[in-house]
């Protein structure tokens, strides 16, 4: 999933095009003119037009969001609470929902089915449900998909470069997909694409805000254009292990086409389709970046949780930022307009298994080395599911474009989920950011991260159970990390730790 917070983009309207502010994920989203005006897509006028509330929901005045404003409407208009989360549920639950099967054994293959109602990011120890593949040789398959009124001047050929490329630059990326997932793997995950297309399908691209064109898109590629599906289960589970669609034209933050990682459940010669993954293609090869690719990748392969709040789930209304943009999986996909997306952070790349080194924090001296993907530097708690992280995320390579540089410091709780903002034993982030400041500013949605988050050069005690913030586990007892004399941002960060029960 993808969340945007008041980015302007272009939609469609009717037979020309309308910029809007964009709030929210696929899940659930509003929009707004540029001067503050809510905006709903009327599918009778195939435009955008001023919304008005009816019993606290969002109706059409039927007036074009370009023309003079309807008397009685104001800025900034919103959902009531209560109708922002009933929609929120019914998206996630058609996410979340497993299609029903009465073959146990591939139940078994396509997924462990989870009965437990509560909707934590990372039901399966700290992951989402799935079979999660982080390593070996791994080949995709992607689809460059067009619309009935909607072509694309993007070529295969400079796809194919983003996905799989070796010293890839292009456009001012950072890497290729398949060098960012080498990298944070420690070349455990080999993933390659091969890219078919442009299939063009038979509606016009407003059609499939609302309606979803994996489907036809998938019956174009067997039925017409062959495509031996066999080749894409690198497990011989019988499954497709990752369809990537690429559509013509600007991201289109809007219903359907909200780039998004879901599942559907088709059939072709004995090989079933399961997880796919859906964004655009951009105006031109220019906007060609890896960020939202590899973000999605992230959820389609590894079964990465989201790390941001969605704002409106699990009876929680109040929005916070999560981790910000302190990891791929939060909104760190969006850095640098997405040419260098941020590392995944150290508690997700624990859990994949790509750190074969691990550092046990106890009384000494340390140095936290960037960029060493392979090694994770943890102190465990007494309690199995909670234990600290730290990791040297100093402004450069990767995390170059982060709002912050120094030493980073997680409390993480495989058991939590970065939707509750709370901080209390029983609601608490997944993998919570302690920013040296003490403010709070991501559990408080001020921002996505600002210069005081991590921790620079600090003279005695950085952080123990005493300390704003603290290193207290989320009981409020003391977990008996001093975290101390830590150096200046720079390739290798020294720091001390000392351990008192």
């Amino acid at each position: 999933m993808s969340v945007i917070v008041g980015e302007i983009l272009t939609f469609p309207h009717g037979n020309d095009k309308v910029k809007l502010r964009v709030f929210g994920d696929e899940f659930y989203a509003r929009y707004e003119s540029i001067d503050g005006y809510t905006a709903i897509y009327d599918s009778d006028l195939d435009k955008y037009c001023f919304a008005n509330l009816d019993n606290g929901k969002f109706v059409s005045t039927g007036k074009d969001i370009t023309g003079p404003v309807p008397n009685g409407i104001t800025r900034h208009v919103k959902e009531d609470p209560l109708v922002k989360n009933k929609k929120f549920h019914a998206k996630y639950d058609k996410f979340r929902s497993i299609v029903e099967n009465n073959n146990l054994d591939t139940n078994k293959v396509l997924h462990e089915v989870d009965n437990n109602e509560d909707r934590t990011h990372g039901p399966h120890n700290g992951l989402l449900e799935g079979t999660s593949i982080t390593e070996g040789d791994v080949l995709g398959l992607t689809v460059l998909v067009e619309f009935a009124d909607l072509s694309s001047t993007v070529i295969k050929e400079d796809v194919d470069a983003m996905l799989n490329g070796d010293n890839y630059q292009k456009n001012g990326n950072f890497c290729s997909v398949r060098e960012y997932f080498k990298i944070m793997s420690n070349g455990r995950l080999n993933y390659r694409n091969i890219v078919v297309g442009p299939i063009k399908l038979s509606h016009r691209q407003a059609y499939y805000m609302t309606t979803n064109f994996v489907q036809e898109a998938m019956d174009i590629l067997v039925n017409d254009l062959n495509i031996d599906l066999s080749q894409f289960d690198s497990k011989g589970r019988g499954i497709v292990d990752a369809i990537n669609f690429l559509y013509a034209g600007q991201t289109l933050f809007e219903g359907e086409l909200w780039p998004h990682n879901s599942f559907i459940n088709l059939e072709y010669d004995d090989v079933k389709t399961h997880f796919y993954l859906l964004t655009s293609l951009g105006r031109n090869s220019g906007d060609l970046s890896i960020g939202t690719f590899c973000h999605e990748t992230g959820h389609l392969l590894c079964r990465f949780p989201d790390m941001y709040d969605y704002g409106e789930r699990d009876d929680d209304l109040n929005p916070s930022e999560g981790i910000g943009k302190y990891c791929l999986m939060g909104s760190g996909n969006h850095l640098n307009n997405g040419l260098t997306p941020s590392p995944v952070c150290a508690y997700l790349r624990d859990l994949a298994g790509w750190c074969q080194n691990e550092v046990v924090l106890n009384n000494g001296l340390f140095t936290a080395k960037h960029g060493d993907y392979n090694t994770v530097m943890k102190y465990n708690t007494d309690k199995a599911n909670e234990y600290f992280l730290v990791e040297n995320r100093t402004q450069i390579a990767l995390d170059r474009y982060l709002p912050s540089s120094g030493l980073a410091i997680y409390h993480c709780d495989i058991e939590g989920s970065n939707e509750y903002q709370d901080g209390t034993p029983s609601k608490h982030y997944q993998c919570a950011l302690l920013q040296a400041d003490g403010n709070l500013d991501l559990e408080n949605n001020r921002n996505y991260g600002d210069s005081k988050d991590l921790f620079k050069e600090v003279i005695g005690i950085a952080i123990s159970g005493d300390t704003t913030p603290s290193s207290k586990q989320w009981d409020g007892q003391n977990s008996g990390l001093t975290i101390l004399d830590i150096t200046a941002p720079s390739e290798n960060i020294e720091f001390k730790v000392q351990i008192s029960h």
